[in-house]
């Protein structure tokens, strides 16, 4: 047989640590590695890690080199699902796990398991046993005691269940790789997926103590925890990515996530340090926003920009409410593209529910900015000024797809605790660039934050620094930025399109900006 010499280098670079050549590993992973192996003893964790490591990296180097010697480019692969507009997908993956109610709100870390795109069986059961848990957290405050041991009783036995499910089928839950995967997304999948069980096992053994405790505020936490880790295993586990992301015309040069990546700021008040606010940003939610969002953290675009208080119309144009929002990233018009010397904009991206199907579907909006009204967002919108229809725009886009919005409705809501989102001018939804914002506590009359539904596009969610982000006031300032090193695996840039494509964009494109 064959093998090409990059086939053969990428072996050569697995086998290295398999055989006992000194081998590099991040200082987020070892210090994970560490945490997981005094979860059961130096020793004997250490052992575990490396066996399964071994096998993993076997897998995936056989796997790389037996199932495609070169592996695809990135435009290339996503070239499979080009589109524009709303899409309709022909995923396997989404028809099989099709959603058809609203994330959960109770928390960011329950809607970043709900939007994963996995079927696994044994990752759903954990989530199920972990989640039952919630019935501690909203327990009534004047519950008799008897009532409360025994929710605490039933709680520690969900935790135990899914202690033994994890031990007895880890195997199961092994990362997908693809003959697209590089070297160092394969191995980086590996290392990630043992470390990441071992986090999980110890974070499970965390909360079913705190059952004991009969502390719903500890058990709260330590559930929390345990749905993150799982949430990042899950990661490992999409088989494919669920959507038809556009590449064509102004699309071509917008970078986007396919996954999901974790961004920190250390948030500054004069010449204190306030804390960190760390914010996973989610590709499933909203692709090519998030895949902006983390293209700047990653320039350094947001280190020294202060937070803004800015005042917001929401609602209706005949009934708005008024209120201030605190946003990040205000930098004058927004982020110049150093490709094209034009200011980048980002269309309004959501992700919405088809009522009858139930089946998720990726969107842009078609308003433009001389229109002043929200109503006409998309979605089956007749016409367009300057006698441009959106069923001859239809005709000439690959996978498109036009839905009225009365029967969609948005994934996602602005009621989940943490949810980030895009800014954009009032009455200019394409015309997002590198603000962003989250709702800050009392923000909104109770009920009201739902205006915000399908309005902005959430891209994220804050998993740490809660109460920092809320005593965020006008001023203070992004200190510094840091982007995890898996996540940046997953941001994307595609430049399919010639320089002239680029800058003049097709017709089509042209209506979103």
């Amino acid at each position: 047989m064959m093998f090409s010499i990059r086939s053969l280098l990428s072996l050569a670079i697995l086998l290295l640590p398999i055989l006992g050549f000194p081998f590099r590993i991040s200082r987020s992973t070892h210090l994970a590695t560490q945490c997981s192996s005094k979860a059961q003893g130096d020793d004997h964790g250490e052992k575990l890690y490396h066996d399964a490591r071994r096998s993993f990296l076997i897998a995936s180097g056989l796997s790389t080199l037996f199932g495609q010697a070169e592996p695809a480019s990135a435009a290339k692969w996503l070239g499979r699902k080009s589109g524009l507009y709303v899409i309709d997908d022909t995923s396997d993956a989404v028809r099989k796990e099709q959603v058809d109610t609203p994330v959960p709100t109770l928390s960011s870390e329950y809607a970043l398991l709900k939007i994963l795109p996995v079927k696994n069986p044994v990752f759903r059961t954990l989530e199920q046993n972990i989640e039952s848990l919630s019935v501690v957290r909203l327990q009534a405050d004047d519950a008799n005691e008897k009532d409360t041991k025994e929710k605490f009783r039933k709680a520690g036995q969900s935790v135990e269940t899914a202690i033994k499910v994890l031990t007895e089928k880890r195997s199961q839950l092994q990362p997908v790789f693809f003959t697209e995967d590089s070297t160092q997304v394969a191995i980086a999948k590996g290392e990630r997926g043992e470390v990441l069980i071992e986090s999980l096992l110890a974070d499970l053994s965390a909360l079913l103590e705190a059952t004991k405790s009969l502390n719903a505020t500890l058990v709260s936490a330590r559930e929390k925890k345990a749905l993150l880790s799982l949430s990042y295993l899950g990661e490992l586990l999409v088989k494919e990515y669920p959507y038809r992301v556009p590449t064509t015309g102004k699309f071509s040069f917008l970078p986007r996530l396919l996954g999901r990546a974790t961004v920190t700021f250390r948030i500054k008040r004069k010449n204190s340090i306030l804390g960190n606010i760390t914010i996973v940003a989610d590709g499933y939610t909203a692709p090519i926003t998030a895949g902006n969002f983390v293209d700047l953290c990653l320039r350094n675009f947001y280190t020294g920009l202060p937070v803004k208080s800015m005042s917001k119309k929401f609602g209706p144009t005949s009934d708005p409410i008024a209120t201030n929002v605190n946003v990040l990233g205000s930098f004058n018009e927004g982020f110049y593209s150093p490709l094209t010397g034009k200011l980048r904009r980002i269309p309004l991206e959501v992700i919405r529910l088809e009522k009858l199907t139930g089946s998720p579907k990726l969107s842009y909006s078609f308003l433009r900015p001389d229109f002043t009204s929200l109503d006409v967002l998309s979605f089956g919108s007749s016409s367009f000024t300057q006698g441009v229809s959106a069923a001859s725009l239809a005709d000439n886009m690959e996978g498109v797809s036009l839905i009225p919005s009365m029967n969609s409705k948005p994934l996602l809501t602005f009621d989940t605790p943490g949810l980030v989102a895009m800014n954009h001018p009032d009455n200019y939804p394409n015309g997002g660039s590198s603000e962003f914002f989250a709702l800050q506590d009392n923000a909104f009359p109770d009920g009201k934050n739902r205006l915000l539904d399908g309005q902005y596009a959430p891209f994220g969610f804050i998993i740490e620094g809660s109460s920092v982000f809320q005593s965020l006031n006008d001023g203070d300032m992004i200190d510094a930025t840091f982007v995890d090193d898996f996540g940046k695996l997953n941001l994307m840039q595609i430049r399919s399109s010639s320089f002239t494509d680029v800058v003049q964009g097709t017709e089509a494109a042209a209506l979103l900006f």
